[in-house]
């Protein structure tokens, strides 16, 4: 039993017992077990489920090059595949090995740590690696802004009203980018080089910047402009030295809820920027080479061979990456039944990370909770939309999409209780929004199914 869950089962007994109305809790536990009763999964019937997948597939839709894997999520039964050992090009499903990686590498409750230090009049903003590092546009995540307010009373203390401000993006090395990117990726400020310094501004400039940690800082040092702090010249790139002392410090959220957002709304920098903070903590080398190759390592602890598979960036960008459907529908259900798994890492975490006193051992449990939900959150939000659609609130599932690539890969539950993970990739895709909605049909006739076997 998993370290959360034995936490959860203390906690609940510890309260138990501090209650002196027995009778109340006798009332209180028959109400939660009727509203919180788990649902009773029954396995497939794989002559339904084979019949009712391969009438779908005779749509023309997906002659030009699909494949399929579907499991039941009891015992990961594979219950029908067609094409499914084909790596094909996954685009943002890739996402889904690079979660379950840093799932199994980080502790879940672990928080990423952006500091302020400073010496001699000059201010280091040192960047800890936190994917969503706001400003006062973007106030619900560790912010810049708040960083900067609390650097600049602290300056004022020791009477300190002019300083340089340099930035320290040495954690995760050199700016990067994958080798196979598209310049016209970088058009858009979707994506941009990979910093410790990333900020998540939604008034960002369209175009990408040239160096988002010297963005990074001279944002920082807006802020501390609009404290009464001045700020002579421009920012620069110079690591803190050792003996320089710590003004302030904001928390990103924790790994397991960053790796969910990263899934529900496919952000692919949060992606890039995990996937290389897990492999400097598993391998101390957060190079995009180390990092990718880590992917696949971490995959196949969770024992999904890489044999055929390729991934050369996190996000799903690249063209290069090769994934099969019936890997992609295993790491679904192995998020689900979280295997235990012995894993030691090289690298040191306490620079730029703080973790729980009571550690918590990682599983790949946030890979499944981040899948979002059908006309729900995130990227599903528009799909399954229709008011009879039978795969609205019943798919989960991660959305893919690469010029004619068209992929989704998660959880359905059809409407007598049949749990099934599945993984659908169509490439060379000539009608993309016409696919999207072959494959929405799809699931929707496998939710209304009675997929069960009959008595």
């Amino acid at each position: 039993m998993s370290t959360k869950k034995i936490s959860l089962i203390l906690t609940l007994s510890l309260l138990a017992a501090l209650n002196p109305f027995p009778g109340a809790a006798v009332e209180n536990n028959e109400l939660a077990s009727s509203v919180l009763e788990p649902s009773k999964y029954v396995k497939g019937d794989k002559t339904a489920i084979e019949n009712l997948i391969t009438n779908q597939l005779s749509n023309r839709l997906f002659s030009t090059g699909y494949g399929i894997s579907i499991r039941d999520n009891t015992d990961g039964t594979i219950l029908f595949e067609s094409n499914a050992q084909n790596s094909m090009l996954p685009a943002s499903l890739t996402k889904l090995y690079t979660a379950a990686s840093t799932a199994i590498t980080l502790d879940p409750d672990a928080r990423f740590v952006t500091k302020v230090k400073y010496l001699d009049s000059n201010v280091y903003l040192v960047g800890g690696a936190d994917p969503q590092l706001g400003t006062e546009s973007n106030p619900t995540q560790a912010d810049l802004a708040d960083l900067a307010k609390e650097t600049a009373q602290k300056l004022k203390e020791f009477n300190v009203f002019e300083v340089n401000v340099f930035i320290d993006d040495a954690i995760l090395g050199p700016l990067q980018r994958p080798a196979d990117w598209e310049d016209k990726y970088f058009q858009s400020s979707e994506i941009h080089l990979i910093s410790a310094l990333n900020i998540d501004d939604p008034s960002a400039p369209a175009k990408a910047p040239a160096d988002p940690s010297i963005t990074t800082g001279q944002k920082f040092a807006f802020y501390l402009i609009k404290n009464n702090i001045k700020v002579n010249g421009l920012v620069n790139r110079k690591n803190a030295p050792k003996e320089a002392f710590e003004l302030s410090t904001q928390y990103s959220k924790s790994v397991s809820q960053l790796i969910e957002d990263t899934l529900m709304i496919s952000n692919n920098q949060d992606a890039e920027i995990l996937a290389r903070v897990t492999s400097l903590v598993s391998e101390n080398d957060p190079s995009t080479k180390a990092a990718t190759e880590l992917v696949l390592k971490d995959v196949e602890l969770l024992g999904i061979s890489s044999v055929d598979n390729a991934i050369t960036d996190a996000s799903g960008l690249s063209r290069s990456n090769k994934i099969s459907p019936s890997d992609l529908s295993e790491i679904i259900y192995k998020s689900i039944k979280n295997p235990v798994i012995t894993k030691v890492n090289k690298g040191e975490t306490s620079k730029f990370m703080i973790t729980p006193i009571l550690p918590i051992t990682p599983d790949p449990w946030s890979v499944f909770t981040g899948l979002p939900t059908g006309h729900g959150l995130g990227t599903m939000k528009k799909r399954f939309d229709e008011n009879n659609s039978a795969g609205r609130g019943v798919v989960r599932a991660k959305t893919g999409s690469l010029n004619r690539v068209i992929t989704l890969a998660g959880t359905i539950t059809t409407k007598d209780n049949v749990f099934l993970s599945f993984a659908i990739l169509v490439n060379r895709v000539e009608e993309p929004e016409n696919v999207r909605e072959a494959i929405d049909n799809l699931l929707n006739e496998l939710a209304e199914c009675n997929c069960a076997p009959t008595k």
